[in-house]
């Protein structure tokens, strides 16, 4: 990663998600090019364009060799420009490599301007296809593949983080939704309770009510054989006794 990216991630990191202002603007400077033609001439021409672009240049004539450096020196570079037809190895099968071991942004370039080929590079990982000669114009332009790249990484790693925070919180709201259940529910066990509680209070009050009332409220039933004892006794006793 260039210096001037890795002061973007640090910069967003150490500012919550924002880049810093001097980051950006230096960015694309020291962008790491690893060029990989077997025409010498077309690598020196490569050359001088990426230094006017003040990207940081490495050259290499073979496919195989260049294969090499890269799996020696794993994140030296930024971006790989590669051509389609080379001796040593065809530029599809070193973009497979590269696309496989390094995770790197491969931009193709050929004098064959043909859609199939150009399709087939495309359909093999390639980011670009540049027409040979390559432009200058087209060279200033790589380096929003090494961004897109970066900021995509980096947008994942976020969404991963507000996913983690996003579960952190709903774990957080179910607990507290748990309790609200557990202290609800026991809330509402007492509550019946003692709602029970008073209803039997209110039962044992009435039934107590209904025997006093009934004590109170009962009457002698006047049967014949009590009335035939009352008139025996007011016969002994006689109508005019003082008992009466």
């Amino acid at each position: 990663m260039p210096a001037s990216l890795q002061k973007m991630a640090h910069s967003s990191t150490s500012s919550g998600g924002n880049y810093n202002g001097s980051a950006v603007s230096e960015f694309p400077a020291g962008l790491r090019v690893l060029v990989v033609d077997d025409d010498v001439t077309t690598l020196k021409i490569i050359e001088r364009m990426s230094l006017r672009c003040h990207y940081r240049v490495t050259t290499c004539s073979e496919a195989t060799v260049a294969l090499k450096i890269l799996r020696e020196r794993k994140g030296c570079f930024d971006v790989v420009l590669s051509d389609v037809h080379m001796p040593d190895m065809d530029g599809y099968k070193l973009l497979e490599h590269v696309g496989l071991e390094m995770d790197l942004p491969v931009i193709m370039m050929s004098v064959d301007d043909r859609t199939s080929t150009v399709m087939k590079g495309i359909r093999h990982g390639a980011c670009d296809y540049f027409i040979k000669p390559v432009r200058l114009e087209e060279l200033r332009n790589i380096w929003q593949h090494v961004a897109r790249k970066f900021l995509n990484e980096h947008k994942e790693h976020d969404d991963f983080g507000s996913i983690d925070d996003n579960d952190r919180n709903a774990r957080g709201n179910d607990d507290n939704d748990n309790n609200s259940y557990v202290v609800g529910t026991t809330k509402g066990i007492v509550k019946e309770q003692k709602k029970r509680s008073n209803l039997k209070d209110e039962v044992d009050v009435e039934l107590e009510n209904d025997d006093l009332s009934t004590s109170k409220k009962a009457r002698v039933v006047w049967s014949v054989e009590l009335h035939q004892q009352f008139v025996s006794a007011v016969n002994q006793l006689g109508l005019d006794s003082k008992n009466f």
